[in-house]
């Protein structure tokens, strides 16, 4: 029996990416009564005694989890006190956390068009723009943060994150690492910089920072779990099989955890531990095609032909067009000594893809002689 068909099958099948673990940061929630304080005796002389015990009053409410609340709060100190540009934006700050982004962004660039210096403000409209899909201006709001404020972490790795979904990988990369060298202490930014690296091939340098990213935070899962898709595509199974068990023992529920253990398993020869791992993965998510057709190739090479054959049936019932399904129930039914059964399933596969005749013809033809000097 050939071993052509879960091995080939294995590097694009593992590759189940993880998104970036942060989209985006918001930059301030609120403002703390200490900060408030601060605030009001800069901004005295502008603001009458309505307008102060109105944002004071805005700021308790928020702080206490209760932002409409905080929202007319905010609104009787803007109205007392047009000009008060700490109410615009803790207000704005309140409307991004009801997910109210329009209004939000309305709120910051009242700030900004007083206090255009304000790099908290365009950073934190840049965060609505982005919760909104306008990436661009998003990206330039960043950017303006980053030049009034180049200390200031989060909008690197907010910025970073945009570059990242555009696919301009350096680009991100390089963000990373400037929010790297401003805080090395955050495990994301780590964890992130790495998703980076291994979409550009740099698997080596994508471990290192996976590996930094569980050393600050040992119960980041995706960290292991993606460092063992790193792992698995230089051919490492083994320590693949390990990183896998470990986002397990932290989300015992991820079925992509399970399904791709079973590959590294597979690849290893481990066939019947492989198989315990694609049946708890389809346990979880019982429609996944890919962990179905796996545990059937799993099931061949134990010589469980019936297994095999039940498993490549549901395949097809799922993906009428999957013709290696139907090669390896084919090869399946050869060895339940089901031969006109087996011809149909190749004629079938032949004619959804004519190309595997050529290639496949003399494995099935080495698979009939197979069994028939295998005992019934």
């Amino acid at each position: 029996m050939t071993s052509e068909g879960s091995e080939w099958r294995f590097g694009a099948r593992a590759m189940r990416w993880v998104v970036l673990g942060q989209p985006y940061i918001l930059a301030v929630n609120r403002i703390t009564v200490i900060a408030l304080f601060c605030l009001l005796f800069r901004a005295a002389a502008l603001w009458s005694g309505q307008a102060e015990e109105a944002l004071e009053q805005g700021v308790k409410l928020h702080d206490a989890g209760k932002p409409k609340e905080a929202i007319r709060e905010y609104n009787r100190a803007i109205k007392a006190n047009p000009k008060l540009i700490e109410a615009y934006f803790n207000r704005g700050n309140a409307y991004f956390d009801l997910g109210l982004n329009q209004q939000a962004i309305n709120d910051y660039s009242q700030v900004i068009r007083v206090s255009p210096n304000d790099s908290e403000a365009y950073s934190n409209r840049a965060n609505a723009h982005r919760r909104l899909k306008r990436d661009d201006l998003a990206l330039k709001d960043y950017t303006t943060a980053i030049k009034l404020s180049p200390d200031q972490a989060k909008n690197y790795v907010n910025r970073g994150g945009i570059y990242y979904d555009r696919q301009q990988y350096e680009r991100a990369v390089n963000d990373f690492t400037e929010a790297i060298r401003i805080d090395p202490r955050d495990a994301e930014v780590y964890y992130n910089r790495g998703n980076s690296y291994f979409a550009i091939d740099k698997k080596e340098d994508a471990i290192k920072d996976y590996t930094q990213a569980i050393d600050l935070d040992p119960k980041l899962a995706d960290a292991y779990y993606n460092r063992g898709i790193a792992y698995a595509s230089m051919g490492r199974e083994d320590k693949a099989t390990e990183d896998f068990s470990e986002a397990l023992k932290l989300d015992r529920k991820s079925a992509d955890a399970l399904y791709n253990r079973g590959l590294a398993r597979a690849k290893l020869g481990q066939h019947e531990a492989a198989v315990v791992d694609y049946s708890e993965a389809l346990r979880l998510n019982p429609k996944d095609p890919e962990a179905t057709y796996n545990r059937g190739l799993s099931y061949l090479r134990l010589q469980r032909y019936d297994y095999a054959a039940r498993d490549f049936s549901e395949v097809i019932a799922l993906r009428p067009k999957h013709a290696d399904a139907y090669i390896y129930r084919g090869l399946s039914r050869i060895y339940q000594r089901n031969e006109k059964e087996a011809d149909a399933d190749f004629q079938k596969a032949f004619q959804i893809n004519p190309s595997l005749r050529k290639r496949l013809q003399s494995i099935i033809d080495e698979a009939k002689k197979d069994a028939q000097t295998k005992v019934p």
